[in-house]
Order: structure tokens, then sequence, then C-alpha cells
């Protein structure tokens, strides 16, 4: 066995797994964010529904409001009733005093659909508020799991990148860097068994006489298309897997 090769196989391993957790890591934020754009689409509803509510109110106050002025004004057109001199005057200021109620009733027609409205929006309002705090704590939940999820993911990741660095202080330097540049440069393989002559990487076949070579376990090697190191999982110090590394 070459100490070295099964060091980088080691390696490899652990940045698979580290990988592996990054990817997973990347999926939590987004479902964070999925789900406050959720509650937030929600809440948007809530607050639009509430807005109309304010608004029916703010109506009603104003058109009892117009009301009041017009009964002020009907009052003041009767005090100058008392006034007038002529048969004219007196019919104009009636005139003016039957519009007056007619704008009444129509105001008082306009108040009692507003009424409608607001109870309506009263009751919508205060189903969608109970809903809203409901998806509120179940938004804090779900958050509260994915949260610790990450906190989890966090420290496995904590405990990779420490026996990384173990396994980087057994490794030579040259061998060491080598692997840095080809996890940056080959998507992060470094490492690569060959089977039956092809490498299980690039898919490519090795020269056969390489083959034999590598099967003899003599010296560390290279894949020479894709320049990966190489070896065959045909003797068994090599044949690691994943879980060998349990949850770390």
């Amino acid at each position: 066995m070459l100490e070295q090769l099964k060091f980088l196989i080691e390696y490899q391993i652990l940045e698979n797994k580290k990988a592996l957790l990054i990817r997973n890591g990347e999926e939590t934020p987004k479902r964070i964010a999925e789900l406050e754009k959720e509650f937030g689409q929600y809440e948007a509803e809530y607050l639009a529904k509430k807005a109309d509510h304010e608004h029916a109110k703010e109506m009603h106050r104003s058109l009892e409001q117009a009301i009041s002025d017009l009964e002020a004004k009907i009052a003041r057109s009767k005090r100058r009733m008392s006034e007038v001199k002529t048969n004219k005057e007196y019919q104009a200021i009636n005139k003016e005093i039957e519009e007056y109620k007619k704008e009444i009733s129509a105001r008082e027609s306009e108040i009692l659909e507003v009424m409608q409205n607001i109870e309506s929006l009263s009751n919508e309002v205060l189903e969608l508020e109970k809903a809203l705090e409901k998806r509120k704590e179940k938004l804090q939940e779900d958050l509260k799991v994915l949260q610790a999820e990450m906190d989890h993911l966090k420290e496995r990741l904590d405990r990779l990148e420490a026996s990384q660095k173990e396994v980087e202080a057994k490794l030579q330097p040259d061998l060491l860097r080598r692997s840095h540049f080809l996890f940056k440069k080959q998507a992060g393989i470094a490492v690569a068994p060959v089977e039956n002559g092809v490498c299980q990487v690039c898919h490519l076949n090795i020269p056969p006489q390489k083959f034999i070579e590598l099967q003899r376990d003599e010296t560390i090697m290279s894949c020479p298309h894709c320049h990966r190191f190489v070896y065959w999982p045909g003797h068994e110090c090599y044949c690691l897997s994943e879980d060998d590394y349990g949850d770390v």
C-alpha cells in the first residue's frame, strides 16, 4: 500500500462530504427566503384588506360630516326665511332647502352601503388577522427548525475541515498543493478510481501498460487524460467509502 495515496483518497472522501454538505446548506437559505416571501405575501394581503377597512371607515366619517354640513346649511336657510321680503325670495330659499335634503338623502344611502362594506371588511380583517397569527407562529417554528439544521451543518463542516487538516498534515507538501490545484480545476475531484482500465471520472481508457503499473501499486500515478490522481480499487486498502467516516 502507498500510504500517501491512501491519504489522498481519504482527503478526497472528506472533500466529497464537505461539498455535499455545502450544497445541502445552500438549500436552507433558499427555503428560509421562500417561507418569508410566502408569509410576506399573506401579510401584504392582510394589510391591503385592513387598509380597505380603514378607508371605508374614513369614508363613513366623511359622509357623516357632509350630512352634518348640509343640516347646518338647512338651519341657516331656515333662519334666512324669516328675513325675506318677497315670495320669490322665499321660494328660492325653500328650493335651496329641498336640494340640501336631497343631498342628505343621497349621502344617507351611501352611508348604508358603506356601513355594510365596513361590516363585511371587518369580518374579513378579523379572519385574516387570526390566520396571519397562526402563519406567523408556523413560520417561527419552521425558521427555528431550519436554523437548527444550519447550526448542525456548520458543526459537521467544522469537523470535516478539522479532519481534513489532520490529513493535510500527513500529506507531502507537493501532493497537497497539487490536490488543491486539481480541486479547483477539476470540479472538486482530485482522485479517481480506475476500473477495467477506465478512469471512472473522465471515462477514458488509460494505456494498458499504465493500468498494469497502477495495479502493481508501486508509485502514485495520474490519469493521462484528466490528470487526476488515480488508484486501483482492487487493492482493499484503497476501498474506502464515506461510510467509514460516519457523521464527520
